[in-house]
């Protein structure tokens, strides 16, 4: 009797784990649960060993350890690049062409307008269009400008709700750890809370690159690249950002140790969702800022460059149709000595507009690096206090003692697309536009300005001196724009090959441990029969007892 008893129990414990497989057929991340079966322990029979049935040894979901590896990379890189077709995607509806008010349609008015002024330069109706175009040109960067700069905004924020996310899912994880393992205690296998774990370990490898580590206890333990654990055990350690004065206050990323003390990680995440934000917002739209930063700067210097040579209505030369570029100097917010750094644009036809980092190697020297095109501009000595010239035209004055290793970055576009606007003097007054050349009206100075449309002027990512370039000013945006759509495009490509890879692994994950109807009913009919079987013996023994009772 003992051994059909065994014999149910094992049969019936084998259909409800085949019941919990049929009713998860559809559930995600769930898997299948297989039923172990060993014979209980012999006992001696006289000189013979007899067996006394059967018993469930385990029950063990199906789990491939590798391919739940591979697939957490694979989820990872996804997430990557989600983040930036998403972002690409919209940059490239931001630079579409086809809106009449569009940056390159603006530049091709302004210099058109430029052509007409010079076949009439003493032309009032000339002289307003001029001016008109000019302010609907600055729009038209600012537009852009601002656009991208929000775009930075919009994604420094989205960073903050992907850190809360990843804190959640970090905590959820190891309360699960806590609580498989105190489910484990006894032996058993707790499949169900494994599975929901599995889950959140996958969801939060799309956010962030991490390595999951198995422990024997049953927990697992998540670090990053580095090994600074997101989980130990039960323990969580949870991650928040910090303005980062030296990035525009954008949002650099911290952990904390469980101490109370933090630390930068920024640049240890190297893949997954957060990083495609951080890389998107720290290069990808800020190299575009700069960009249009350098194209509208561009236009303002050479512009102002000729049109300085140039005289209005009223005979006076040198003066600025666009407002004259400034500079802008920065600190470094981890400076420890207490030198500053101001300049003035001294020479506005040549100064550079390039991008440029000074380190003080002591109180009277510091290397200059250009961060435009990454080469190192030499090591320069000065005196406190004295005016110097730097990058072609900059009056720099050092004064205060700056401590070796302080950094400056300073330069001439920074903001530019958002701040070009027509002078002052030239809005008030449109006489005062310079159209003439030998005299006020002979218009050769409108043709120039207008020659500068057709002025090889960029050299790559660099303003040069005009002429010497292989871009015009048109055709570097459309660069710009060019490069956008290209990324754009490798973006979406990169999205869909990441998702046939996943695809595929999902499938290889459906074949080792998803639930087949099919095998459930053929392992239903299985058990139940053996069920049945042990049933019978049951009631074999009880007409045997039956039996013996009525004889006796």
């Amino acid at each position: 009797m003992n051994t059909a008893k065994l014999g149910l129990l094992a049969q019936q414990l084998a259909i409800e784990t085949t019941g919990q497989n049929v009713a998860n057929v559809q559930t995600q991340g769930y898997s299948r649960q297989d039923v172990s079966f060993e014979a209980a322990p012999p006992r001696a029979v006289g000189t013979a060993i007899l067996g006394t049935g059967v018993m469930v040894s385990s029950i063990a979901r199906a789990h491939d350890s590798f391919l739940f590896s591979e697939t957490l990379g694979e989820e990872t890189s996804s997430g990557n690049s989600a983040v930036r077709k998403g972002i690409f995607d919209q940059l490239d509806a931001l630079f579409s062409e086809s809106s009449d008010g569009s940056l390159s349609q603006s530049l091709q008015n302004f210099f058109g307008s430029l052509q007409d002024l010079s076949l009439n330069p003493s032309g009032l109706p000339e002289r307003a269009t001029l001016i008109s175009r000019a302010e609907s040109l600055a729009s038209a960067f600012k537009k852009m400008g601002d656009r991208l700069f929000q775009s930075q905004l919009n994604v420094d924020q989205t960073v903050i709700t992907k850190v809360s996310e990843i804190n959640q899912l970090t905590a959820n994880i190891a309360q699960l750890n806590k609580t498989i393992h105190g489910s484990e205690a006894n032996g058993a296998t707790a499949n169900d809370l494994r599975d929901q774990r599995d889950k959140l370990v996958r969801e939060l490898a799309g956010k962030v690159d991490i390595t999951v580590v198995s422990e024997t206890n049953g927990q697992v333990n998540l670090t990053l690249q580095n090994g600074k654990a997101l989980v130990l055990g039960n323990t969580a350690f949870s991650l928040s950002t910090s303005l980062n004065g030296n990035n525009l206050g954008f949002r650099d990323i911290r952990l904390d140790d469980g101490s109370g003390n933090t630390s930068n990680i920024t640049s240890v995440i190297k893949d997954g969702e957060l990083r495609g934000y951080l890389d998107m917002r720290d290069t990808e739209l800020a190299g575009l800022r700069d960009q249009i930063d350098r194209l509208a700067a561009g236009l303002a210097r050479e512009v102002n460059r000729v049109h300085q040579s140039g005289m209005g209505l009223d005979g006076i030369t040198g003066r600025n149709f666009f407002a004259a570029l400034s500079a802008t100097a920065r600190a470094n917010t981890q400076n420890t000595g207490s030198g500053n750094v101001s300049m003035t644009n001294a020479s506005a036809a040549t100064a550079s507009l390039d991008k440029y980092e000074m380190t003080f190697a002591s109180a009277s020297s510091f290397t200059l690096k250009n961060l435009t095109t990454g080469l190192a501009s030499g090591t320069f000595t000065f005196t406190a206090g004295s005016a110097f010239n730097l990058a072609g035209g900059l009056a720099v004055t050092i004064t205060g003692s700056a401590a070796a290793g302080d950094k400056f970055t300073f330069s001439l576009s920074e903001n530019a697309a958002t701040t070009l606007s027509v002078a002052s003097a030239i809005k008030a007054d449109s006489n005062k536009i310079a159209a003439g050349k030998s005299t006020p009206n002979d218009g050769q100075n409108a043709l120039d300005l207008a020659a500068l449309q057709r002025t090889l002027i960029f050299d790559g990512t660099t303003l040069t001196q005009a002429g010497s370039g292989t871009f015009t000013f048109e055709e570097f945006y459309s660069s710009v724009v060019g490069n956008v759509g290209i990324k754009a495009s490798e973006s979406r490509n990169s999205v869909d090959q990441q998702q046939a890879i996943l695809t595929q692994l999902d499938n290889r994950r459906e074949s080792v441990a998803g639930v087949s109807i099919d095998e459930e009913m053929i392992n239903i009919v299985k058990f139940q029969q053996a069920f049945n079987a042990s049933a019978r013996v049951l009631n074999v023994v009880n007409a045997l007892f039956d039996t013996l009772q009525n004889r006796i």
